[in-house]
């Protein structure tokens, strides 16, 4: 199956699992994690109740890593979001894949545990794939995470980042996979929109964040 099959099958598991949500400018904006503002949010957790749904979503993220490495060995590291615990789980199983499993700060200090945040061989030197389910397009969680990696793993010199959805391109520390950018979804998704929340998601492209 080619990259554009598997990404309009994404896109079509978002739509039927309305997933993207839209806000009208009369109302308040969405909080991202990072802080910023923004009109339109991806809800991973809606896709990932429809069983099509999500597997579109994993299948799409595993072309990406196959087009990645190749026929190259690596190691799945999952960031501390709602959903990236899961797809790592997810790829894990499919591909037969070592994890490194990352805890945050908030559950390392309430599990009962030995209270590690990063757990796996220290003799690692295998690259690192992070996926997550969504990207700001800068440095975020994921990098993070990545930084936390390198220093556990001190033999791992190859990190990658995989999402399913960006807001914007930028330079980032660790390079940046991802299965489709916000202005290829407002382009898609746009004549569904009402008046409002057009009017809204013009506001948030004139604003600079």
């Amino acid at each position: 199956m080619t990259f554009q099959t598997l990404k309009q099958n994404y896109v079509k598991g978002l739509l039927e699992t309305k997933a993207i949500l839209v806000k009208s400018i009369k109302e308040e904006p969405f909080t991202l994690r990072s802080g910023k503002k923004s009109y339109m949010f991806l809800d991973h957790s809606k896709l990932a109740t429809s069983p099509k749904g999500y597997k579109t979503f994993i299948d799409t993220i595993q072309y990406l890593l196959d087009e990645t490495y190749k026929n190259k060995n690596f190691i799945l590291c999952n960031v501390d979001s709602k959903i990236s615990a899961q797809m790592v789980g997810s790829v894990a199983y499919n591909l037969n894949k070592p994890q490194i499993i990352y805890k945050s700060d908030a559950l390392v200090t309430v599990e009962k545990g030995p209270k590690r945040q990063m757990t796996g061989d220290p003799e690692w030197d295998l690259p690192v794939a992070i996926p997550d389910d969504v990207a700001t397009g800068s440095d975020g969680t994921a990098k993070r995470v990545g930084d936390l990696v390198k220093e556990t793993f001190p033999k791992v010199e190859d990190i990658h980042i995989f999402v399913g959805f960006i807001r914007e391109i930028k330079k980032t520390t660790y390079k940046m996979h991802y299965i489709i950018t916000r202005k290829e979804l407002l382009d898609i998704v746009w004549s569904s929109l009402k008046p409002e929340q057009q009017q809204a998601i013009e506001k948030e492209r004139n604003t600079k964040n």
